[in-house]
Parts: structure tokens; C-alpha cells; sequence
């Protein structure tokens, strides 16, 4: 948490396929690593690698599968 009121996790995921609930929107940029993400309202996978982004809806679940040890930074918008 900072000052200013926003809010950031910095995080490490291992190799396999996980669903993630979220009550703010987000915004996960991906460090480094490589996984594929599957958003609300999308009926197909998203590829993320290293230096990229990807915005998840408030309110929704995400499901991403991991392909290799993956950095990421999140950050939560109120």
C-alpha cells in the first residue's frame, strides 16, 4: 500500500494452470516469464510473456496457465 492510496502486489508463480478471483480492476504486467490467460468474456487463450500486460475486470475471475517461472507486478485500481 501506498500514500497516495493505491495498492501493488509484486509475485512469483510456479508452472500450472490457476483461477484467480478479483474484487478491484487490475492491471497484472508481467516481468518476466511466460503464461497464457483466459479473461471474462473471452472464448480464447491470451499468450503473456515478459514485458507485457494484461487488464482484469473488477468483480470477474481469470484463469492463466503457466509455461514457465513467472514474475509479476499487480496493480489494483480503485
Amino acid at each position: 500500500n501506498f500514500a497516495d492510496g493505491t495498492s501493488k502486489t509484486l509475485g512469483f508463480i510456479l508452472p500450472g494452470e490457476y483461477t484467480f478471483d478479483t474484487a478491484d480492476k487490475e492491471i497484472m504486467e508481467i516481468i518476466a516469464g511466460d503464461l497464457e490467460v483466459l479473461l471474462p468474456d473471452h472464448s480464447e487463450w491470451q499468450t503473456i510473456t515478459g514485458g507485457q500486460s494484461f487488464d482484469v475486470p473488477a468483480n470477474s475471475k481469470f484463469t492463466v496457465k503457466v509455461k514457465t517461472a513467472t514474475d509479476y507486478c499487480c496493480s489494483y485500481i480503485k
